[in-house]
């Protein structure tokens, strides 16, 4: 069954039929209830033969339909008409990337593919993310609109294809020969390296020129993904670097284990063999000394040394009887005024000694108020007094046990003392009040992981990711569930998922640090330390692990 122009599809009238596939034909059609055009998309007649089709069709669309991402042509719809199912999609005018290659001369810069394809490569990482595979990247679902905008095409037509019964799924291959991957030549199992090496295909094909393999029958060109070496990229074009051709051999690579374990990674690899800023490492600016005035300007002449200061034995004998007097003092206050004084004397910055006694002023003037004891408390830990800090947390969660921050902060406050146990007692009580409550959760899931309690860790980040699905946190800490339990292909897809939302989460570059380090990729390993110290954003102590995993590095 096929559709005709003037026809009426559901709330659809089909307006003119856009082109034909191996798996589906497109038309163009308008909505008219939300006064747009739409496209629809049809499978080939013979998936019908299938008689478990129609049920894998609406499971899988709704799976791909939950992809949300800005260049991934979104699913509006899928329905079927009569007998026959099928899928409604955003209708971008534009141009695939296959047509513009027909039309600009290839090969194409580096820093041009580069900006070309970066948006594909955010799209499917996100997807990745999400455990959903695309199957059959090439330059022909690579749309650029008039606008300039890049979208990927035919997300999930060939996931929504794949494992069914009927002659023609078994029949039909998957992938388009030129695009296609070894193991999904192969028939095995697939993962996101999958669409990492068709995607290196496209690449390799702007790159260098032309595809790597091609022959006059599929077979032939499958038969050379699976068995034939890669030809050089530079034996194409001379032009490329050798930085560039590595990074398209590593994408190439036959064996999955040895290609690039994300998009981002190769992405990342190629803006840095190109000389283009990768988006996710952060260079350490220099420090600049001179004023905005002095931009331009010759720097300053050098001050001369001032002359060495003498000290006669007369001011060095005072010196000393003012310093046994300073002693005496701070003894004396320490037996007047208490332990507490005491010790900010001797340890805290004048501005933390400021913050204390104002902030206990705050709780003499207002005892029964909850957030005047939160304030000293976070004054207190901050001049590394835990244990007073954590009685005025106390403090705050009984006159207003509603408090997220109370709890979540006297949790951060026990962990920075090195008291886990206590630790997890706060979230967990703090979950127990305010079972819902998104900034307790990831937290919590961290210290029952501490504590090996794997499966309450991996409920609470569960919770979190449904109450927040952008949530970056539960994601990367989901990560380490996975890693605790050696699951490391769960573990690589969750830390790739949390920089998806947040590309510069040094939490997450860690955790790919150590997943290399397990695989023996000791110079990916050390390239994710090295982005986790450079990184403004990573906290002391784990900037302090990633180089020590950088110096275990270097011993080996």
């Amino acid at each position: 069954m096929t559709f005709t122009p003037g026809e009426n599809v559901g709330q659809y009238r089909i307006i003119e039929a856009l082109g034909q596939g191996g798996m589906a034909t497109v038309f163009k059609a308008y909505h008219p209830s939300l006064d747009r055009y739409v496209a629809i998309k049809v499978l080939h007649p013979a998936f019908k033969e299938d008689q478990n089709f129609l049920a894998r069709f609406n499971r899988e669309a709704r799976i791909v339909a939950k992809l949300d991402h800005p260049n991934i042509i979104p699913i509006f719809d899928f329905a079927q008409h009569g007998d026959t199912p099928y899928l409604v999609m955003r209708y971008v005018e534009g141009k695939t990337l296959k047509a513009v290659l027909r039309e600009e001369p290839l090969p194409i810069a580096p820093a041009q593919v580069i900006a070309m394809l970066k948006p594909i490569a955010s799209a499917l990482t996100y997807a990745h993310a999400q455990g959903i595979f695309h199957r059959d990247i090439k330059p022909s679902n690579i749309m650029r609109a008039h606008d300039g905008h890049i979208y990927i095409t035919d997300f999930g037509l060939a996931r929504i294809a794949q494992a069914g019964e009927s002659t023609m799924s078994q029949d039909m291959l998957i992938g388009t020969p030129q695009y296609i991957s070894p193991e999904q030549a192969r028939g095995v199992a697939i993962d996101e390296r999958t669409d990492i090496y068709s995607f290196g295909v496209v690449l390799f094909e702007m790159l260098a020129g032309r595809v790597p393999f091609s022959a006059d029958t599929p077979y032939a060109i499958i038969h050379d993904h699976i068995y034939t070496p890669l030809p050089l990229p530079t034996s194409i074009n001379p032009n490329l670097s050798p930085e560039i051709e590595r990074v398209l051999l590593k994408a190439l690579a036959k064996d999955p284990p040895a290609r690039f374990a994300s998009v981002t990674e190769l992405m990342n690899a190629l803006e840095q063999a190109s000389g283009t800023p990768a988006p996710i490492a952060i260079a350490m600016p220099p420090v600049e000394t001179r004023t905005p005035s002095q931009v331009g300007s010759p720097p300053p002449e050098r001050i001369a040394p001032q002359p060495t200061r003498r000290f006669t034995p007369l001011t060095c004998a005072v010196s000393g009887i003012l310093a046994v007097i300073l002693v005496l003092v701070c003894a004396w206050l320490a037996l007047a005024l208490g332990d507490d004084l005491a010790t900010a004397l001797r340890f805290a910055p004048p501005n933390q000694n400021a913050a204390i006694r104002d902030a206990r002023a705050r709780v003499t003037a207002n005892p029964q108020d909850p957030t005047a004891h939160l304030q000293l408390a976070d004054a207190l830990a901050n001049a590394k007094q835990y244990d007073a800090a954590l009685g005025e947390f106390e403090q705050a969660i009984k006159l207003n046990p509603q408090m997220p921050d109370a709890y979540r902060r006297a949790g951060e406050t026990a962990e920075r003392a090195g008291n886990f146990d206590r630790a997890l007692k706060y979230y967990d009580l703090g979950h127990k009040a305010i079972p819902n409550d998104i900034g307790l959760l990831p937290g919590l899931g961290d210290m029952q992981l501490r504590a090996k309690r794997h499966e309450d860790a991996r409920g609470s980040f569960e919770q979190a990711l449904r109450l927040d699905p952008g949530n970056a946190q539960a994601m990367w800490r989901m990560g380490e569930y996975y890693r605790a339990l050696g699951k490391l292909a769960e573990a690589l897809r969750e830390y790739s998922r949390a920089l998806a939302v947040d590309p510069n989460l040094p939490e997450a570059h860690y955790g790919l640090g150590m997943l290399a380090m397990q695989r023996g990729a000791t110079d990916e390993a050390r390239r994710q330390f090295q982005l986790v110290i450079n990184n403004p954003k990573t906290p002391p102590q784990l900037k302090d692990d990633a180089q020590m995993q950088l110096r275990n590095l270097d011993k080996k």
